[in-house]
Order: structure tokens, then sequence, then C-alpha cells
């Protein structure tokens, strides 16, 4: 029931009630204060309570009125303006996605209002930035740190792709450190980081970083492999190709080597830079160190360019290296390049007769120009004067490697 219909019935009653009393008598009131003095009845005296009691209760009425309509109006102002705002930054945000940069920044400054304006911000600092004016966008990037409490992260994370974007591979790369600082464990600064990193071609930043992606798990395993073989290889393969004395001092290679893991060194995506760093081993004369190592390779990645690499080099134990090559061909007899291996491997040992066997079972596999070239090879010091011009008939001219052959 509404409050004023219940006030008006109370009100009736109470004036029936004063009606009946009034009947048995007027009563007399005296107020007096001071020198002032004042006589009346009693129920004159009530009624004029009353009477002022219900105008001051239409006064806060009245005035609570006034003051309610302000606010409405007030409330209808503000909620107008942000409607507005907001479909300012729809339309902005539309124009930025249509590549219209000018009236997109124009129309998500115009509608920056509210908590929600660092949106407004960084869209406005994104479309500057598709214009060329990297200054405006910074400085717009600038405000919406201001604007938004807590805002490092976010605003943070744009500056240091839009760096990246600009080529801007330092300043990129300090922003992206000092958000680290901040959070080190999130997921996305971590990858901005590695991205800068690789734009940089800084590989060792890469490595440093990798530990942390597993760590943390931030990507899967299979795009963290990428990466990784990606990056040592990167890092090998400028070692290699360097001018410089660390490319052709034994140690310095080797400590890179041994730096990398094992699942990257087996991995058959980085056969090609392996082998070139078995070759560099060869030809710096570090033939057991190569050996060694090539060994190991090839316990696990048994691949034709590794293989070919192990005839090549004179070990320690040159009857160790024919046995183990002789134990891997019963798990593939008819492979070629093992067979070509065999044959120098045997020369190493000089059983010329199995080499010449080797050879000749490896070409009729695969016509290959380098068995060719050893065949001759073999064919002149054993005498074999017409073999050998046959095999030079069909082609000769490879570079071979230094072995013994019968006298």
């Amino acid at each position: 029931m509404n409050s004023r219909l219940i006030f008006i019935i109370a009100l009736l009653l109470l004036g029936s009630v004063l009606g009946f009393f009034m009947q048995q008598g007027s009563g007399y009131i005296l107020i007096s204060f001071q020198h002032w003095v004042i006589e009346t009845s009693l129920w004159v005296f009530v009624i004029a309570l009353m009477a002022s009691v219900l105008t001051l209760y239409f006064t806060i009425q009245f005035i609570m009125g006034v003051l309610g309509s302000r606010r409405t109006l007030h409330n209808w102002r503000s909620h107008r303006g942000m409607k507005q705002a907001v479909d300012k930054t729809v339309k902005g945000l539309i124009a930025l996605a249509e590549g219209n940069w000018k009236q997109s920044e124009k129309l998500l400054m115009a509608g920056a209002q509210g908590n929600g304006k660092i949106i407004n911000y960084l869209a406005a600092a994104r479309a500057a930035h598709q214009a060329g004016d990297y200054d405006h966008s910074d400085e717009l990037m600038a405000q919406a740190i201001k604007s938004t409490k807590g805002a490092e992260l976010a605003v943070g994370l744009q500056q240091a792709r839009l760096q990246l974007e600009r080529k801007q591979y330092e300043q990129s790369l300090a922003t992206c450190l000092r958000l680290k600082k901040q959070f080190p464990k999130h997921q996305y600064v971590n990858k901005m980081l590695l991205r800068t990193y690789s734009a940089l071609e800084d590989w060792q930043g890469v490595i440093g970083l990798l530990p942390k992606l597993s760590k943390y798990k931030l990507l899967p395993s299979k795009q963290t492999l990428k990466i990784e073989v990606e990056a040592y290889g990167k890092q090998l393969d400028h070692l290699l190709g360097a001018r410089s004395n660390a490319s052709k001092d034994p140690k310095v290679l080797l400590e890179v080597w041994h730096s990398i893991p094992l699942r990257t060194l087996r991995n058959e995506k980085f056969t090609p830079l392996a082998g070139a760093f078995i070759e560099r081993l060869i030809n710096l004369g570090e033939h057991l160190t190569a050996e060694t190592e090539l060994r190991k390779l090839l316990t696990h990645n048994w691949s034709p360019e590794l293989v070919r690499l192990y005839g090549c080099i004179m070990g320690q134990n040159v009857e160790s290296q024919l046995s183990f090559m002789q134990d891997k061909l019963k798990h593939n007899p008819k492979d070629a390049i093992s067979l070509l291996t065999l044959g120098r491997l045997s020369l190493s040992n000089q059983l010329f007769d199995e080499a010449q066997m080797y050879f000749e079972q490896s070409l009729e596999l695969e016509n290959s120009l380098e068995t060719r070239s050893e065949l001759s090879r073999l064919y002149l010091a054993k005498d074999e004067t017409q073999k050998a011009l046959d095999m030079l008939r069909q082609g000769l001219g490879l570079e071979l490697p230094r072995l013994p052959l019968p006298a």
C-alpha cells in the first residue's frame, strides 16, 4: 500500500479522535518564556502543532524533490555522455580495422571516457603507429599508463610489439627485459622476449630463455624443441662460418658442441650442421675427437651424410671403426653409403681385397661418382689398369681422402 495513503488514513483517524475529545472540553495551555507569555486553549495548540509538523514535512519533501530532479538530470547527462563515448569507441575500432588510421584515432580519442579509456588510448596508439606517426604513438601509450592504475603490463606489451614492427629491436629488448623483471613468469612477456632475441639473432639469449620455456611450459614441447634446434643450429652455424680464430680452435668448437643437448644433436634437422661440425674437426686434423663424437651420433642417428663422413676419419683404432660399421651393416645390408664407408675403412686397415669388394657392392646398388673414384684409385694401385680405365671412362674428378693403398 502507498505510504501516502496510509498517512492520510492515519490523519483522518487522528482527526476523529481529536473531534471527540474537543466536545468534552476546550482545556487551557499557558506557555511562559522570559517576558513572553502565550495563553490558548488546548485544541488550538494541538491544531497549531499539527499544522507546523505538516508544513515542515511538505517543505522537506519539496526540497528532496528538487534535489532529486537535479541528480536525475545529472545521471541522464552522464548516461548520455557514456553512450556517445561507447558509440565513438566502436566506430573508432571499426575504422581501425578498415585501415582509416586518422579517422580511427580521432574517434577513439573522442570516446576516451570512463574506466575503460585505456582501451581507447592503446587502440589510438596502434592507429598512430600504422599511420607512421611513431612519436605520437609513444605519447598516446604514455597517456595510457597515466590513465589507468596497473596498466604497465598491457601498455608495455603493446609497446614491445610496435617496436618489433618498427624494427627497433634494441628498444624492444629493453622494454621486454623491464617487463620480465616485473613479471618473470608471465607467458606473453617471455614470448615477446623470445621474438626479440630471434629478431636480433641473439641465439645465446634464446638459448638462455629455453629453460624458462620448459619449466613454466610456456610453449608446447614440440615448439620448444623446434626453437631449441634452430637456436643451437644458428649458433653453431655462425661459429663455423666465422673467420675468427675461435672457428679454427678445436677447444672452442668442442665447448660449444658439448653445450648442445643430446636431444638436439639427435634431431634429424640438426644433422647437416652436425656433419659440418665433424667435417671441420677432420679438416683441423682432429680425427680422434671427430671419430668419438661421430660414433655417438651414429648410435642414435643413422644418416647417409654422417655415415659417409665416418669413412673419412682415421681414428685411434681403425679396427674398431671397421667392426662398428660391419655390425651396423647387418641391420641394413643393401645401403650403398655404408658399403662405401666400409670400403674406405677396409683401406684404412690395409684390407685391400675387402675394400674392393665393398666398393663394387656399393656401386652395384648406386652408381655413385664417389664410389667410382675410389675404385679407380684402388684398381690403379693394384695394377688392374683396364678396370681403372673403365671407371675413368665413366667419369672421375672427386677429391678423395688420403688412405693407404697397395705398393
